[in-house]
């Protein structure tokens, strides 16, 4: 509603960014306040993927239905690349693993859906995930709120910053997706346990929530 509205309170509005970052929020607090959602490729990084396909429909198309197929079977395809090649399990690989392959996975999506040919979507799931690789998973108490739930928002923006960068670079690039997957694979190896979704180190022990409610 305070995006749909003209109250002019804010100077700073860019609504692709905060309705990207609005769609993926909205997702993850489903998530963790325990509502049914889909798994892409994670609850923990569900909200990516949904945020650009939902801008995609709403604001992008003139045919929704079929960007929506185009869109989810060319992320899903990226998925499957990950999954064999690497991980998407963030007690694997760390939040890479997550919000790393779901950013990658819908910057893939939303190139697709603007007519990019095979190899320019290759360039923006490699982008997708190449300025996410070591990125940790470390949940503040564990859940999946804190800093899960803004890290969807990011990772829907950027995203679709990739796919643009990927379609402005006119097929000349220095990392293929295939290289960049390779790296995702040995950064996680290489990780220390305590960023693996253990919430040992990192943020869930700096910060320190008090509890309004009672936990799960």
């Amino acid at each position: 509603r305070e995006l749909s509205g003209d109250g002019g309170q804010r100077k700073t509005t860019i609504p692709a960014v905060d309705f990207l970052s609005c769609y993926a929020i909205a997702v993850n607090e489903v998530n963790a306040s325990g509502g049914r959602i889909v798994t892409s490729p994670t609850n923990g990084a569900a909200g990516v993927i949904p945020a650009v396909l939902k801008y995609i429909v709403e604001f992008v198309s003139d045919d929704p239905e079929k960007s929506v197929v185009t869109f989810l079977l060319t992320a899903a395809a990226v998925g499957m690349l990950f999954k064999r090649g690497s991980t998407i399990s963030a007690a694997e690989g760390g939040c890479q693993a997550e919000v790393g392959v779901a950013c990658s996975m819908a910057s893939a999506g939303f190139a697709a859906c603007m007519g990019a040919d095979p190899e320019t979507v290759l360039q923006a799931a490699e982008i997708g995930i190449e300025h996410n690789l070591g990125l940790t998973c470390d949940p503040i108490d564990g859940l999946v709120q804190v800093p899960c739930i803004e890290r969807n928002s990011l990772g829907a923006v950027k995203a679709v910053t990739a796919a643009q960068l990927s379609m402005a670079s006119q097929n000349v690039y220095s990392v293929t997706l295939d290289e960049a997957i390779e790296a995702m694979r040995l950064t996680a190896a290489d990780m220390s346990v305590k960023y693996k979704e253990t919430s040992l180190s990192g943020l869930a022990r700096t910060v320190k929530i008090p509890l309004t409610v009672p936990a799960c």
